[in-house]
């Protein structure tokens, strides 16, 4: 007995084990159990709450030095996407109606100032032009017969003259005599007569001059009026000729021969080829920071991979809040896809460096940045 008590636990399970199951029984014996602690874990709030306030401190962190950042960031550099590459558009128009004969340039094809683009049927316009210089020469021969008129009216009224002033003169001698007696006064009524009729044709002949010298003002009025006409025929016909008026690339050419142009209608479209620059809308909040003349760094989506140097030209000082009423004031969307966005004012960039003019596209989206 004092043996058993000496025995370990572990010992004497085993010894009760074997009490209870007989030495003659051919069953498989039960191993002994063997003593293998327990693992102790710890409490579970203790595993999981820790960790879970450790992220949320973490982002809460990370969301302050991003605010941060981006508040910094405002007062070093402007940076946006909404940017596009644009320039003007020069709508070419006849001055003159008539169908074409000839179209002398293709669709996209760089023209230069005053190179020929279509060319309108000449044969009406070299007619009024015939027309035209028929009149002129018709007033011309005209006013010289009103200048030979003027001339023979202008004698006859100094003859007219010559003889009023001759009768007067016998008036003025006769009077005298045939009150004293020493012409008779048949004499004296004659002289009188005579007096009388050569007046009369005095104004006669004024009003005959008067009238010549009318007429060949209103003929010199004619003349002037038929080569005005003629300078007119002469343009027109001039016009037949429809000329670039600026640099650029003939844009959606759709006109053809036998079509008729006029000039309400515009026929062809040129993209300046000489007004490149970027427009980028910038948020309000970085409007005061950007003035003209600062240099800004442009990348453009049609020729990607390279920065070009661009300055300020200059702020938009207006923009309309109503769509529809862009037609002197630009518009700028405050929404995209329903999201309200703060306003943004157009800003207008020249490129002082820009890729080919063939790798300029207008519309071609770009990205500005501004160090300040």
């Amino acid at each position: 007995m004092g043996q058993l008590a000496l025995e370990t636990p572990d010992r004497a399970h085993e010894v009760k084990l074997r009490e209870v199951v007989p030495a003659t029984d051919d069953r498989p014996r039960v191993a002994p159990f063997e003593h293998s602690p327990l693992p102790v874990e710890p409490p579970p709030d203790r595993k999981r709450v820790r960790p879970h306030r450790r992220r949320a401190w973490l982002f809460l962190f990370a969301l302050i030095a991003a605010v941060t950042a981006w508040w910094v960031s405002g007062y070093l550099f402007a940076y946006t996407d909404d940017a596009y590459l644009t320039s003007d558009v020069v709508s070419i128009t006849p001055e003159v109606s008539g169908p074409i004969k000839a179209v002398d340039v293709s669709d996209n094809q760089w023209v230069k100032r005053e190179d020929t683009l279509f060319t309108i049927d000449p044969v009406p316009f070299q007619l009024a032009v015939e027309q035209a210089r028929a009149d002129e020469a018709r007033a011309q021969a005209q006013l010289s017969v009103d200048q030979a008129v003027v001339e023979t009216r202008q004698v006859e009224k100094d003859w007219a003259d010559d003889a009023a002033r001759l009768a007067a003169t016998n008036l003025r001698r006769d009077a005298p005599l045939g009150q004293s007696g020493w012409i008779s006064q048949q004499a004296l009524d004659r002289t009188w007569t005579t007096q009388e009729e050569s007046a009369a044709q005095q104004h006669a002949a004024e009003a005959n001059l008067q009238k010549a010298n009318d007429m060949r003002r209103m003929d010199q009025v004619a003349v002037a009026s038929a080569h005005a006409a003629r300078l007119l025929a002469e343009w027109r016909l001039s016009r037949t000729h429809v000329l670039a008026s600026v640099d650029g690339y003939a844009t959606d050419l759709a006109v053809q021969p036998g079509d008729m142009v006029s000039p309400n209608k515009p026929a062809i479209a040129i993209v300046d080829g000489n007004a490149w620059r970027v427009v980028a809308n910038y948020k309000e909040y970085y409007v005061r920071h950007l003035s003209p003349g600062h240099t800004a760094w442009v990348w453009l989506d049609s020729n990607p991979w390279h920065l070009y140097r661009a300055r300020i030209q200059g702020l938009a000082h207006a923009i309309t809040r109503h769509q529809g009423n862009e037609a002197l004031v630009p518009y700028v969307s405050p929404t995209v896809n329903w999201i309200r966005l703060q306003r943004r004012i157009p800003v207008r960039f020249t490129l002082l460096e820009s890729p080919s003019k063939v790798q300029l596209v207008m519309g071609a989206d770009a990205r500005v940045l501004v160090i300040y």
